[in-house]
């Protein structure tokens, strides 16, 4: 395996840990990282059309619909009638934003953990070459090209 492959393949397999620990971690709620990702993005921006939720989590639509639906029946989330009686907006339900808090300290000391041991200087190092490799991926997502 080359270097490029091996690198690739190791973050594949971290992201599946990391999502799967999140998964254990919020499985009293019955909450998964993928809905985990929505309810922050939900939280730290306010109402969102599912479209633009789908945009900023690049999620394909019909996973964000399936994630919005299990959110919904959990009653984690409220959709109001948006500025267009076409759109509805997503907005995080009393009952989340009352949990919230306990679920945002589970998840800062998962983070805590998996970042142990790293120096300040190695975060912001690891944060921009992974910000780095997202915007060649969306480039080429776009263009096919890099």
């Amino acid at each position: 395996m080359n270097t490029s492959d091996a690198l690739l393949h190791n973050l594949y397999q971290t992201t599946r840990i990391v999502a799967k620990g999140i998964n254990r971690l919020l499985e009293p709620w019955g909450l998964f990282s993928s809905e985990w990702s929505i309810l922050r993005v939900l939280k730290l921006n306010g109402p969102q059309t599912q479209r633009t939720l789908a945009l900023l989590l690049h999620i394909e639509p019909p996973a964000i619909t399936k994630s919005l639906i299990r959110l919904e029946r959990k009653g984690f989330i409220d959709r109001i009638e948006g500025t267009d009686r076409r759109t509805k907006e997503v907005s995080l339900s009393e009952e989340a934003l009352r949990l919230y808090p306990e679920w945002e300290k589970i998840i800062r000391k998962h983070r805590e953990a998996l970042l142990a041991g790293f120096a300040e200087e190695k975060k912001n190092e690891l944060r921009s070459l992974l910000a780095n490799m997202r915007e060649n991926a969306l480039q080429f997502m776009e263009t096919g090209v890099l």
